[in-house]
């Protein structure tokens, strides 16, 4: 396995066992919303640089944007969020937005990977990387509108299983989300570079 992976995805598990533990030991429950969110946005900042300027960019590489559409056929736990309003565990709001949000965006990835590219790929691979954004920012958003409005609304997400969705799976979306639109812009600019050379040739 290539090296950089081997460490992108060591650091992943240690910071998945961490999560798990403090939402196991009922430690994030204590946490006050804006450290929440601090929290959330840090880690998405730190990973999005690692990613895109620091060590784990080849990583994401060699895993490859099929390999990273796959990744996001997990936000299919979405339908646990829309389950659990049903059982009064989470309120509409969340379920609604974040449930259903996670749900398209997962079925938004199998259509990709089951698309062999041709006309109409790109502008659908970009518009289905700014949604995949615009639902979690809103994932978060709600969430965190949430634990200031009614209090306690949101303790489900501060226990363990779910705890590991908005502490460790959202940076790690977020960032990958922003590391497919950055390779693809960067594959337009080629192409658009080796168009004017054949053409001035």
């Amino acid at each position: 396995m290539n090296k950089s992976v081997s460490s992108l995805l060591a650091l992943c598990a240690a910071w998945a066992v961490a999560v798990a533990a403090a939402g196991a030991l009922h430690l994030i429950v204590h946490v006050p919303p804006a450290a929440v969110l601090a929290f959330i946005g840090g880690a998405t900042l730190l990973l999005t640089l690692a990613v895109l300027r620091g060590p784990f960019g080849p990583a994401l590489e060699a895993i490859g944007p099929r390999g990273l559409l796959a990744i996001n056929l997990g936000r299919i736990v979405g339908l646990v969020f829309v389950w659990l309003h049903t059982q009064g565990r989470l309120p509409v709001e969340f379920s609604d937005r974040a449930g259903w949000g996670d749900v398209v965006a997962a079925a938004g990835a199998l259509v990709l990977i089951l698309w062999n590219g041709g006309p109409g790929f790109r502008p659908a691979f970009i518009l289905w990387n700014l949604l995949g954004m615009l639902d979690l920012v809103v994932a978060v958003g709600t969430a965190g509108w949430l634990n200031v409005v009614r209090p306690g609304a949101m303790a489900e997400m501060a226990s363990f299983p779910l705890c590991l969705v908005p502490f460790w799976a959202v940076p790690i979306l977020m960032s990958t989300h922003l590391f497919l639109l950055r390779r693809l812009t960067r594959e337009c600019r080629a192409a658009d570079g080796d168009a004017s050379r054949a053409a001035a040739a």
